[in-house]
């Protein structure tokens, strides 16, 4: 996959979202219903989105650029990389403060949105998956941007998370723990049980079937005739988690909102 960048204003590099040439599209996608999944980089969240929208019938985004995340497709709000990007953006009150201006024109800003992403859309249902890490830090305000979203959070051991991203950011694995405490404490602060699902990357590796039908179900999802061939990265579901706690040696990270996520650590 070839990515390329523009520069968006002095200093903040953006993608260019190119239609992918082996995709069918649909050029006139109808959609009034959304579901968004969220978690930190390496969490899962590209494995879910993936098999969900092999297994059911959804629509879904694909354009070249990173794990095809609906934040390089649009323009109405800045993607996480602008704010630090992984180990920084939960931090962040520029981004805080972009997502609260835009609350002055909701149903504006939703059809902006929805017509930037129309151009990347696959398949014919009216109901759009969508998958960004960053949507963890903005649920309440998708919430009122697409009025009946559903949400799904995924979760993973913060140490494995921290540990898989810490080549991609000039943090301590420390920092980078202090970040998910912080991105998930937002979330959980937003979390709503009638539109919100958890998933444990560890319970999806373990129990994949139950794990998928469950969401599904609260997600309302209906089961594809004919199920959407999975990437080959994909199709084995492992939980790769202890490769990367030896990182940690013996730290001890205390108490924090992982503590309420089931991990104890």
């Amino acid at each position: 996959m070839v990515v390329r960048f523009i520069k968006s204003g002095s200093k903040r590099p953006k993608y260019v979202p190119n239609r992918l040439p082996e995709i069918s599209y649909n050029d006139n996608p109808v959609l009034d219903r959304f579901v968004f999944i969220c978690g930190l980089h390496r969490s899962g969240t590209t494995l879910l989105e993936r098999i969900l929208a092999a297994k059911y019938d959804v629509s879904y985004l694909r354009a070249s650029v990173p794990e095809s995340e609906g934040q390089h497709m649009q323009s109405v709000y800045s993607a996480a990389m602008h704010f630090g990007g992984p180990g920084r953006f939960a931090f962040s009150t520029e981004m805080r403060a972009e997502l609260d201006a835009l609350l002055s024109d909701p149903e504006g800003c939703r059809a902006r949105i929805i017509a930037d992403w129309s151009r990347f859309v696959v398949g014919n249902s009216k109901t759009l998956l969508e998958k960004s890490p960053p949507n963890l830090t903005k649920i309440n305000w998708l919430r009122q941007i697409f009025p009946d979203c559903r949400i799904v959070i995924v979760t993973r051991d913060p140490r494995a998370v921290s540990a898989a991203t810490h080549k991609w950011a000039d943090l301590s694995l420390a920092e980078l723990m202090r970040h998910w405490d912080a991105a998930y404490t937002q979330a959980m602060s937003d979390y709503k049980a009638e539109d919100c699902v958890l998933v444990r990357y560890e319970d999806l590796c373990r129990c994949p079937e139950d794990e998928i039908s469950r969401v599904a179900d609260f997600l309302q999802l209906t089961t594809r005739n004919d199920p959407e061939q999975i990437e080959e990265r994909h199709k084995a579901l492992v939980n790769s988690n202890e490769k990367y706690f030896v990182m940690h040696g013996e730290a001890n990270y205390g108490p924090g909102i992982w503590n309420r996520l089931g991990y104890d650590i």
